[in-house]
């Protein structure tokens, strides 16, 4: 297909905007509801963050080694999974979610994080000492790895597809919903495992046992090609890269716990502040991605897309705003007293924009150097964004 061809096909179907007015309206329509879905969906993991982070740096301090990571993970798989859904479509290789095609994404994502979650593990291990504790940390991981990889691989499938099929871009609303779905669902599963095991250790393990066979059943249903072979060998290369640059996150965030404790209000942002960070950047990663892969660099250069990405970045002064608004009122409920921080509300949005930049040069990068940027770059500038977002909250920890 030419050039040209493909370059209308992107402007009538993947952003479908014509004017500056136009792309306003569909952002404020479309991705500041995505935005603040999931925004409320992180507060689901904030309130739980806040109200067990006490129990966990106590009794489970590995976990904390492990949650960024975890939480990254989850969206940088899934997200890529939803990026490649996205192109797919676009190309005509996926009709429905119950498409094979669909099935074998779903097993791909699931076994490419297993080796970045065992490196995450065993260098938490290192850091503080074999103790009965980590090898129960390590059964809860992988349980909930596995538990809650199913029920991401499908939503992913459903809130890829679903918006396509109804002319609304999924590059918009996919990769923040299944981040922020990750997110949602990663905290509140670690925290009813640590109940589970606690009070039922054998049917813990028995569970544990059942969602290996499950993902043994996915597998052997998967239908692989040489190219879901490339994009898996790229994918686990990656993933496995980033495990250890977000070792970094959880060592900071464990080192720093009880000063973030003391923040009670930061210890409820911090899933929030890393997802929708991350969301940002991920939204500039995917549409980069999509238009590299359906005209190549010349539509960087197209006014179309500046125009997309500034629109999106519109948003960022209102979500930093919500995001600490919410947050006072979860504290309250959760009996914690919070104010506002407006130290947090004026630089989110410089946050956001260097994680916007370092999204499209990312996809670019990989691009240029013939590697699949809709395999690496979610992925990598979601991990980024943790690492910022983390060296972030503990600035502001620490400026109050």
């Amino acid at each position: 297909m030419e050039w040209g061809v493909v370059t209308m096909i992107i402007q009538s179907t993947t952003a479908g905007y014509t004017s500056w007015r136009e792309r306003v309206r569909g952002v404020f329509l479309v991705t500041l509801p995505a935005l603040l879905l999931c925004l409320i969906l992180d507060f689901v993991g904030g309130g739980v963050l806040g109200e067990n982070f006490e129990k966990i740096s106590t009794h489970y301090p590995l976990l904390l080694v492990v949650l960024p990571g975890m939480m990254d993970l989850r969206g940088n798989v899934f997200g890529a999974m939803a990026s490649r859904l996205t192109t797919a479509l676009y190309l005509g290789r996926v009709n429905g979610i119950r498409d094979r095609e669909v099935l074998t994404n779903i097993s791909m994502a699931i076994t490419s994080s297993k080796i970045p979650l065992m490196i995450l593990w065993f260098v938490g291990l290192i850091q503080l000492g074999f103790s009965r504790s980590a090898l129960v940390v390590l059964a809860i991981v992988v349980a909930s790895a596995l538990f809650i990889g199913f029920i991401l691989g499908y939503s992913t499938a459903f809130i890829t597809i679903i918006p396509y099929r109804h002319s609304i871009d999924p590059d918009t609303i996919a990769a923040p919903l299944v981040t922020s779905i990750a997110d949602v669902v990663t905290i509140p599963s670690l925290v009813y495992l640590i109940l589970f095991y606690e009070r039922h250790p054998e049917e813990f393990y028995v569970f544990t046992f059942v969602m290996l066979g499950l993902l043994a059943l996915m597998i052997l249903r998967s239908r692989f090609t040489d190219e879901h072979r490339k994009s898996f060998k790229e994918i686990s290369m990656v993933l496995t890269l980033l495990a250890l640059i977000e070792v970094f996150s959880g060592s900071t965030l464990e080192h720093y716990s009880s000063m973030i404790s003391r923040v009670i209000i930061l210890s409820i942002m911090y899933p929030s502040i890393l997802d929708s960070v991350g969301n940002f950047s991920s939204i500039a990663a995917a549409t980069t991605s999509t238009r590299l892969n359906l005209a190549g660099p010349v539509e960087l250069r197209n006014r179309a897309f500046v125009e997309d990405i500034g629109t999106v970045l519109l948003l960022s002064p209102i979500i930093g705003f919500l995001t600490n608004l919410i947050a006072v009122h979860v504290a309250s409920i959760i009996g914690r007293s919070a104010s506002m921080m407006w130290t947090f509300v004026i630089t989110y949005p410089l946050l956001v924009l260097l994680n916007v930049i370092i999204g499209i040069v990312v996809a670019y990068a990989a691009y240029v150097y013939s590697i699949d940027p809709d395999n690496v770059a979610i992925p990598t500038v979601t991990t980024i964004s943790d690492v910022l977002g983390t060296l972030y909250v503990v600035f502001l920890a620490g400026s109050i």
